[in-house]
């Protein structure tokens, strides 16, 4: 049965904006990575989680919101070059990677429920 009310687009829609902020501002501390002084960011993903605004009937759901609910971050890291720069080329990658991967995982997730609503669409009225 299709639920007109389905609020998982929007919720994967919020979630592939937040992957999105996430990239641009790995990719900014990478290109900053010998920029004296630059402190790396990240986008809190905690904080957007908590500030999802569906009524929950479980623990476990999830909800959507705007991203305009991301707060960006400096990272707390004990590793500072001479120069002052905090950027680590390693965490940066590994952040990078796990960003990709989500981002990847969402849009699957979303080509399968279009595929279903489409087969529901397509051969609802068939018996």
């Amino acid at each position: 049965m299709i639920n007109v009310h389905d609020k998982m687009f929007p919720a994967v829609e919020n979630m592939l904006d937040w992957t999105a902020k996430r990239q641009q501002t790995i990719s900014a501390n990478l290109t900053n990575i010998d920029t004296p002084g630059y402190k790396a960011k990240d986008v809190s993903f905690a904080e957007h989680m908590q500030s999802l605004g569906l009524d929950k009937t479980s623990a476990a759901h999830f909800g959507y919101s705007d991203t305009s609910s991301m707060r960006i971050y400096e990272v707390g890291t004990t590793a500072e070059k001479p120069n002052g720069n905090t950027v680590d080329l390693d965490r940066e990658m590994t952040e990078l990677s796990k960003n990709g991967l989500q981002y990847i995982a969402l849009v699957q997730f979303l080509n399968q429920k279009i595929r279903t609503l489409r087969s529901v669409i397509n051969d609802g009225g068939k018996v």
